[in-house]
């Protein structure tokens, strides 16, 4: 019995170390993760994309969750302008990760740049969808309907900047434009006036908004000649 109680200790005690070897092991890849997402964080700030892969990648090869440094991986191909690279990976990480916006907003960048504009706008919307607060993903939406010259799209796209940016007058001349293109003067006459009222000498919106009460004269007369 004896014999048998010094046997069961010793192999607790074995048992016990190696466990405490484990997660000593653990403890120690987490903070090497740690430490290869600081030094990719360094060489972003940088622009060295090469020094930013490799880091990230030994950052994956310490991790279960490769979400973070994918992203950022996925992120150092865009900047460094490798679009098929990062194109093929945010399509990884959208199986991966199907709620997360940016991935939709990377991709629909990508796709634009490719003037691929239908995926384009299939991503923009969805990470509208995603979250509704994204005003720069609603901006480039309204920007892509305007050069395809679906106008309606645009001013709406524009017109929700607009309630997020209220003295953002930029957005106000891309509204207001997009009402123009789709003969909506009255709201184009709205917006320039709004432009007016935060920037009252700004000569391009006193301009605008005159021709736009000229062209509604015109369509005043065409109307009561009919």
């Amino acid at each position: 019995d004896e014999l048998k109680k010094q046997e069961h200790s010793f192999f607790d005690f074995r048992f016990r170390e190696r466990f405490s070897e484990e997660q000593k092991k653990k403890r120690f890849d987490i903070a090497r993760y740690k430490e290869m997402m600081r030094k990719a964080d360094m060489a972003i700030a940088r622009e060295q994309w090469g020094a930013a892969n490799g880091f990230l990648i030994q950052a994956l090869s310490l991790t279960k969750d490769e979400l973070p440094a994918s992203l950022k991986l996925a992120s150092v191909y865009l900047q460094s302008g490798d679009l098929r690279r990062a194109e093929n990976l945010y399509q990884k990480l959208q199986e991966d990760a199907p709620d997360h916006p940016f991935i939709y907003t990377s991709l629909a960048y990508i796709y634009k740049k490719k003037k691929r504009y239908k995926e384009a706008i299939f991503n923009y919307v969805r990470a509208v969808e995603l979250n509704q607060q994204d005003d720069e993903s609603l901006l480039q939406l309204g920007k892509l309907y305007q050069l395809l010259m679906r106008h309606s799209l645009a001013a709406e796209c524009f017109r929700r900047v607009a309630e997020l940016r209220p003295r953002d007058v930029n957005c106000l001349f891309w509204l207001a434009e997009a009402c123009q293109g789709d003969e909506d003067f009255d709201n184009a006459l709205f917006t320039y006036e709004k432009i007016l009222t935060l920037e009252p000498y700004n000569e391009k919106a006193q301009g605008q908004a005159q021709d736009v009460r000229l062209k509604m004269k015109e369509t005043e007369v065409v109307i009561k000649k009919i």
